[in-house]
Parts: C-alpha cells; structure tokens; sequence
C-alpha cells in the first residue's frame, strides 16, 4: 500500500497548526457550552422544585 498515505501527512506545517488549533479550540469551547447548559438547566430545575416548595408553605 505505497499510494496511501497517512492522515498526519495533511496537517504539517503551518497551516496543519493552524487548522488543528482551530479544531482543538472549537472543541474545548463546544464542551464549554454544553458544561453551561447543563448549569442552567440544573438551576431552573431546582429554582422551579424550590418555588413550588414555597407556595405550598
């Protein structure tokens, strides 16, 4: 198999780096977001257990 080459090949140089560090960034802030909405949706959740919890005082 001498014609195939490996996926290494297309991200050297500069701009390999470039697109890889786009790649790895896209990805930490796409973690980010969701980290996020999984926060929010947590504190409207236990914001809606606690308004229900203080009408029924």
């Amino acid at each position: 198999m001498p014609g195939v080459a490996s996926l290494s090949t297309y991200f050297s140089g500069t701009s390999g780096a470039l697109v890889m560090s786009f790649i790895a960034m896209s990805i930490v802030f796409l973690v980010i977001i969701g980290l996020m909405m999984v926060m929010l949706g947590t504190n409207r959740l236990v914001g809606s257990f606690d308004k229900k919890s203080s009408e029924a005082k």
